[in-house]
């Protein structure tokens, strides 16, 4: 009997190490997932976005791409300016080609979307930063809300190439208003896959081991 506790628990501790490796591979997923909420700030607010190059001197292109775009207020035009692209239905897309590279826009209520970078590689080890940055503004387009640091940010996400041709660039948070905004990662397919087998096979490890436990009738 102690021989099958100690298989049993084993097993679990394996499943479980699964499920979290799963979750580890979720946390540094290329899309991240933004949210704010802007009801506390009145009926209508504006959005202002920007991707933009720590400087022009040998900077490698990077991207930003917006996808699954909610809050997002159509009804009136939005202002694009510099390398962006698309619209509240289609999604965004930004690139660091220019030293500016903003889109304000008119949002509502609980406002979400998410956010894909990538970018070339840098071998010539500058590795220029650019800066993916959120910003919030009252119905009036000037009033600043939430808490913003010194270059009025609510979030700052910041790309920073590879340095090994063909690999990854990395994205680490610059700055978070916390009370205001959150932001997680969105894990890929494999990873649900992986840590729904995982917890389904944990599920079935206790199950059976208390079948098990349970004295014949």
């Amino acid at each position: 009997m102690m021989f099958a506790h100690t298989t049993s628990l084993t097993l679990r501790r394996s499943l479980l190490a699964l499920a979290l490796s799963a979750l580890a591979g979720a946390a540094s997923a290329d899309v991240l997932h933004v949210e704010l909420d802007t009801s506390g700030f009145g009926p209508l607010s504006w959005i202002d976005l920007q991707f933009n190059p720590g400087n022009m001197n040998g900077v490698v292109l990077a991207e930003v791409s917006l996808s699954h775009l909610s809050g997002f207020d159509a009804s009136l035009a939005p202002e694009l300016i510099g390398d962006v692209t698309g619209s509240a239905a289609s999604g965004f897309h930004f690139a660091n080609t220019t030293s500016w590279n903003d889109l304000f826009h008119a949002v509502r209520g609980k406002v979400s979307f998410d956010v894909t970078f990538s970018g070339l590689a840098d071998p010539s080890f500058n590795t220029i930063q650019s800066a993916f940055s959120v910003s919030l503004y009252g119905a009036d387009k000037v009033t600043q809300l939430g808490n913003a640091a010194a270059d009025g940010s609510l979030l700052r996400l910041d790309w920073t190439p590879s340095a090994v041709a063909g690999g990854k660039g990395s994205v680490s948070t610059g700055y978070l208003d916390g009370a205001n905004v959150s932001v997680s990662a969105v894990p890929e397919p494999s990873s649900w896959l992986m840590l729904g087998a995982g917890l389904a096979m944990l599920g079935g490890a206790v199950r059976r081991r208390n079948k098990a436990a349970l004295p014949a009738a």
